[in-house]
């Protein structure tokens, strides 16, 4: 674990015993910066070094965590700032699974990664155009199974989505206009 560096929530449960009280900036919401050693036997012997405990209150929720890291030279500011960042990810990731329906990757590179993720984006765009489109009403969800069971089938999506209540009257006009694509 020599170059891992991490940041993490402390748990409730864990035991240490404070080595060192670092000095705290007045009024960046940093309530406290020590430098901690685990003290069970199972956690110190899981890791040894010390660690840094950083508790910090949001100034925009007014929450307070706590924070455990390995990076004793990061400022504490920087220390809750690097969860923020490593939380911004991690709710991503959570709605990249939610509502692009990527339950894992095909491919391992990061190109191939990047072309999934793009395309779930474009498909999730394309059906939010549809669901604005239409005149039905239609939920995300629907549209997507009406798309899985319709993929191979060849028919005028925007007659399902957009039903006319009635033609209209044919005049024996020339149509200046085709609006046929557009609600």
């Amino acid at each position: 674990m020599s170059n891992v560096s991490f940041v993490t929530r402390l748990q409730r449960n864990i035991r240490y015993q404070v080595v060192l009280q670092n000095p705290v900036p007045s009024g960046a919401g940093v309530l406290a910066d020590e430098t901690v050693r685990l003290s069970t036997d199972h956690s110190r012997g899981r890791y040894p070094e010390t660690l840094r405990l950083v508790h910090y209150r949001d100034p925009e929720t007014d929450k307070e965590y706590v924070f455990l890291t390995n990076l004793p030279d990061l400022s504490a500011l920087a220390v809750a700032d690097l969860y923020r960042q490593r939380w911004q990810i991690e709710t991503f990731s959570r709605w990249i699974k939610q509502n692009l329906k990527i339950k894992n990757f095909y491919g391992t590179s990061e190109n191939a990664v990047l072309i999934q993720i793009w395309t779930a984006l474009i498909a999730y765009l394309l059906l939010l155009w549809l669901k604005v489109r239409s005149w039905a009403g239609w939920s995300i969800l629907e549209l997507t199974r009406l798309v899985q069971n319709l993929i191979m089938e060849r028919c005028n999506l925007w007659a399902l989505l957009c039903p006319r209540t009635s033609d209209p009257p044919d005049y024996a006009q020339l149509t200046l206009f085709n609006l046929g694509g557009t609600c």
